[in-house]
């Protein structure tokens, strides 16, 4: 093999490099006259063949969106006739979507494509014969490109291709299929520029540590490809170049462009009854926890304070704190649009208003179906703001329609499309307009009620009576009961983080600087403090979310049936739906961590940022149906969705099919047809006997626990009745004990975890554990059950919020060249053990290259729980999973039985 020509090391070559950086980076930004410029400059001067080859496929997509077809068409069919496979596939493949977008472009470039000679790039084809001698190919080659298989074996890799921030695609993809937007009905206008399925820079400026460029992790990717020719041997050369290929096939991802309805027959009403009662029961339970919670706490502080000096009096000042409780959430209420307009204010100084003109250059049809929609349900056109960051979010928020805001992201507005973009807003309308209120009435009903309680002399049923019907108030105002759990979690959770932020500057204060003594004793203190605080307010944040879990997932289905009548749009919103999934990926990769904004604002979104995530990283392995095949057809599949803020996310593609189907409309997606749920009673039976091998071990454990628990209150219910018939003293106790059932499900809870905690946890043989390149069909394998419990060894580099921010492990993610996976980490004593002062935390390992070992388990994500994470040089921890959920059942089982035998005494 020749080896790189000398000026591939000096200067020039680095400039070209820069130049490459550049020009791709424009193409990202929608700036293709300045693209083109800098990409043919590297074409014509750069030496190294694989910056030459970036820069040609970036030409391909910058020609094209530029609206020059045929330089972009005689570009593609000068790359299909390389002799290197790869790359002929993707000229190939480029080819073809670009003929199926502009039939006429490529009968009038065929006789007119450019020779190699003179084309302002200067590219010569691969497979052109090059002299022997690099210097005389320099010199008879404007652009000095050498054949792929006359390039040395040991180059180091150019990061340029990760600086693009293109999201890699599947290669075996349909030829006929694109991310690049066309109009519809599609037409000879070239795409519009600035709107593409590729991931842009963020607007706001990132953090020092996620503007480091890291080192990929491509040996692994080689496992996509196969070298099949004789030429390309699998050196350091091959993994470039087929990664090469891989990340700039995102340019031109391939989507189905399934059609819309020009006019569309409307379905049968929407029944609101169902969202109305998950909204009254959300509203009571929410007020119920927030109240408990206090009362726990309350109780908690006046129980110590008889023991300090004046507690007596301050116990004195005690009142329930029902009424002002009250108060506090209806001020809330009343002021949640400006409140959460302040806190996105605090965290994105830059957000800006976005006016109907501004919004009609990204979605001329956004800007259409707004005013339209606010006229035929007669509200006012809600306030339309934008968020400077890269991931696609979407927020409605307000306590009344007039003061209603949406707020989208710039990434949004770059990445879907003017239809997709249309189907958001339509969706976002959809929480708006859904505003009758019912809660209203049903507040006077029980509010008269329980004057009527009062007359009777029933007071306490009374005063029952009036707090339901102040938390039935928000009944039937679907935006301001969101808006107002939304805010209510925003108290804890910025707190959270903020105090976690100010722990992380003191523990870099004590890493830097040179303390001792009983200063270094202060800042430790004080560190550990903030991080309990941390933990404190985040468990908080996390209990409180609950209430809203199940009225959050129920409305999305009502928003997505009202966007798709809207826009007659069903395919458009499916595609933007999975934009948005990729586009959260890929922002988590990029930003390194997940963002305040996607973990905080949750409830708001229109996908969940877990399923984004798992969606989203695993698409270039997995073609979506399979990814989503879980979704439609796993037996268990509802009742693993509880704990989290959306609906499962194929469930929701399969409803829009349907609806696409009812207008007769192709679909986006060739989805398997929904799993039909068990409607006879033995069916009903043997799904809930096999629901362990559905629910993690905890949930299960706590079912099988309530029946354990039956069965024993029943039989002791027997012996009780017996003994009283009987005369037998020893007995009768049992028969009206009212903490007998206590104690038995708790016996049940221990039992149950014991019965089966070895299938959880099986032995970890290294032997026989799966190959890294098997995790995308692990997370495609529509059978898999939480219960199965297959015991994995991965590679990749750890990702996550650094310091306290991380001490409960709740942002672990791991990025394998396959795609991201989370990470559960338990100590010995679960959550409340990671509290504990440790020399080593798992956030210690972020942005660090790692091997995790532990369970793989599929429910509506895929995750893993831990046993070990080990980095280079012998640094490990290991996870107490097994250890934590034993201690648990053997507590659970000393408490039971002390429980019953008091019950005796």
């Amino acid at each position: 093999m020749i080896p790189d020509p000398p000026s591939s090391k000096n200067k020039g070559s680095k400039a070209s490099e820069t130049s490459l950086e550049a020009g791709l980076a424009a193409l990202k930004k929608s700036d293709y006259p300045r693209a083109i410029a800098l990409l043919e400059n590297v074409c014509q001067f750069e030496l190294s063949e694989n910056i030459v080859l970036r820069a040609q496929m970036g030409l391909v997509a910058a020609y094209e969106r530029a609206g020059e077809v045929e330089r972009a068409i005689a570009l593609c069919q000068t790359l299909a006739q390389s002799s290197n496979p790869k790359v002929k596939q993707w000229g190939d493949r480029a080819l073809a979507d670009i003929a199926k977008r502009y039939p006429g472009g490529l009968a009038n470039s065929v006789n007119s494509a450019p020779q190699p000679a003179s084309d302002v790039t200067g590219f010569v084809p691969i497979d052109q014969k090059q002299p022997p001698n690099p210097i005389s190919a320099a010199g008879s080659d404007v652009t000095g490109f050498v054949s792929l298989d006359q390039t040395p074996a040991n180059r180091t890799r150019s990061p340029a291709s990760e600086s693009t921030g293109f999201v890699p695609i599947n290669q075996t993809s349909q030829a006929g299929k694109t991310t690049e937007k066309s109009p519809r009905p599609p037409s000879s206008v070239p795409p519009q520029g600035g709107r593409s399925s590729i991931p842009v820079p963020p607007a706001e400026k990132k953090s020092n540590r996620a503007e480091k460029p890291e080192k990929p992790l491509i040996k692994a990717e080689e496992e996509n490809y196969s070298a099949s020719t004789e030429e390309l041997t699998e050196t350091e050369e091959l993994t470039e170049t087929e990664e090469l290929v891989n990340v700039q096939n995102s340019t031109l991802a391939s989507w189905r462009q399934a059609g819309r309805a020009s006019s569309w027959r409307t379905m049968k009403p929407i029944k609101l009854r169902r969202l109305w009662m998950v909204q009254a029961g959300t509203a009571i339970a929410l007020f119920w926890l927030i109240n408990s919670l206090i009362h726990w706490a309350l109780a908690s502080i006046y129980g110590i304070l008889p023991s300090l000096p004046f507690g007596q009096q301050i116990i004195s000042f005690y009142n329930a704190p029902t009424l002002p409780l009250s108060i506090f959430l209806l001020v809330l209420l009343c002021t949640s649009p400006w409140l959460i307009d302040a806190l996105l204010k605090l965290f994105y100084p830059q957000i800006s208003s976005l006016s109907l003109p501004v919004l009609a250059k990204h979605s001329p049809e956004a800007a259409k179906v707004l005013p339209r929609v606010c006229r035929q349900h007669r509200v006012s056109m809600p306030a339309l703001k934008v968020l400077p960051t890269n991931a696609p979010i979407a927020l409605s928020y307000g306590n009344l329609p007039r003061n209603a805001r949406i707020v989208v992201s710039q990434g949004l507005l770059q990445q879907l499309t003017d239809d997709e973009i249309a189907n958001i807003y339509a969706g976002e309308l959809g929480h708006i307009v859904q505003h009758k209120p019912i809660g209203l009435a049903i507040a006077a009903v029980v509010y008269l009620i329980g004057g009527l309680l009062t007359l009777a002399g029933n007071f306490e049923l009374a005063g029952y009576c009036w707090w339901i019907a102040i938390a039935c108030l928000p009944v039937g105002f679907n935006l301001a009961l969101m808006s107002l759990i939304v805010l209510i979690i925003q108290i804890p959770y910025s707190a959270y983080w903020q105090v976690a932020k100010w722990a992380n500057g003191i523990k870099l204060k004590i890493q830097t600087e040179k303390l001792q003594g009983f200063v270094l004793f202060v800042y430790r203190a004080e560190l550990y403090a903030a991080g309990v605080v941390a933990a404190v307010s985040y468990g908080l944040y996390w209990l409180l979310r609950w209430p809203g879990l199940w009225f959050s997932r129920a409305r999305i289905y009502y928003s997505d049936r009202i966007a798709a009548e809207t826009t007659g749009n069903p395919n458009g919103l499916t595609r933007a739906l999975l934009k948005i999934a990729m586009g959260t990926s890929a922002d988590v990769k990029e930003q390194r961590l997940t963002s305040w904004l996607l973990q905080g604002f949750d409830l708001l979104t229109p996908l969940g940022y877990r399923q984004a995530i798992a969606l989203g990283s695993f698409y270039p392995q997995k073609p979506f149906e399979e990814l989503l095949a879980w979704d439609c057809i796993n037996p268990y599949r509802n009742w693993l969705v509880t704990t989290y803020s959306h609906p499962l996310t194929g469930d929701r593609l399969q409803l829009l099919s349907r609806y696409a189907q009812f207008w007769q409309l192709e679909t986006e997606l060739d989805l398997q047809p929904s799993a039909p749920f068990p409607r006879t009673l033995p069916a009903k039976a043997e799904k809930v006997l096999g629901s362990h091998k559905g629910l993690p071990l905890l949930q299960s454990a706590l079912f099988f626990g309530l029946l354990i628990a039956i069965a024993l209150r029943i039989l002791f219910w027997i012996l009780g009745g017996i003994g009283n018939l009987l005369n037998i003293w020893q007995l009768i106790w049992m028969f009206g004990s009212s903490t007998l059932f206590v104690g038995c499900l708790l016996v049940g809870f221990s039992l149950s975890i014991f019965m089966h905690i070895n299938a959880y946890f099986p032995d970890i043989k290294t032997d026989n554990l799966p190959k890294q390149s098997s995790l995308p069909d692990l997370v495609a394998n529509p059978t898999l059950m939480v219960a199965d419990s297959l015991p994995v060894a991965l590679t990749g580099k750890l990702l996550g919020r650094p310091g306290c921010l991380n001490w409960l492990g709740q942002d672990l993610i791991l990025e394998t060249p396959k795609g991201l996976v989370k990470l559960h980490f338990y100590s010995f004593l679960g959550p409340f053990g990671n509290l504990w002062a440790r020399a080593v935390r798992p956030s210690d390992f972020i942005e660090r290259q790692v091997t995790v070992t532990g369970w793989f388990r599929r429910g509506a994500t895929a995750w893993i729980d831990l046993e070990t994470i080990s980095a280079p040089g012998g640094v490990n921890i290991t996870a107490k999973f097994p250890i934590w959920v034993t201690a648990l059942a053997c507590a659970s089982a000393v408490w039971g039985a002390w429980i019953i035998w008091q019950a005796s005494a």
